[in-house]
């Protein structure tokens, strides 16, 4: 397992909000941009199409700035952003149950961001102690923050 990195302190990719998968991590990073921490390793991927964000959000027909504008209206409370994103016309229990068996095997062969997790194998989750286990986009972040041992065996590959 690699070591913790500076990372700031986000929710793990398969904590939920609203019982949806990634939704808590999102929320944390729009929280950050809202207040101008969120680090510069983390502006490229906020909210852009081909990472995590914009699948998530092409997935519910979200755009980032109705986020941004829900998570300012909510402060530091997660309620009423988990009541704007129920309310949202794509998020019906079917694409929530969908999405939460999708999003565990984002970067897996057929799956979206397959070519973008290649990438990053080859570019940045480098070196001899890269565990065996990171085969997706949430295993890649579980052992690049220093909590892979802590992911539910049912969301393993």
């Amino acid at each position: 397992m690699s070591a913790p990195t500076s990372t700031p302190l986000l929710r793990r990719p398969w904590d939920r909000l609203a019982d949806c998968m990634w939704l808590p991590r999102f929320v944390d990073k729009a929280r950050l941009h809202l207040r101008g921490e969120l680090p510069a390793d983390f502006h490229k991927a906020f909210g852009f199409r081909l990472a995590t964000d914009g699948v998530f959000m092409t997935h519910f027909g979200l755009t980032l700035e109705a986020l941004l504008e829900a998570v300012k209206n909510a402060g530091a409370d997660d309620a009423p952003i988990a009541t704007w994103f129920l309310a949202q016309p794509g998020v019906t229990a079917e694409s929530i149950a969908a999405w939460n068996e999708l999003a565990p095997r984002l970067g897996l062969p057929g799956t979206p961001m397959e070519r973008a997790f290649r990438w990053a194998l080859t570019h940045y989750y480098t070196g001899d102690d890269l565990d065996p286990r990171v085969t997706t986009v949430f295993t890649g972040l579980a052992w690049d923050e220093g909590y892979l041992d802590e992911m539910p065996a049912a969301l393993l590959p």
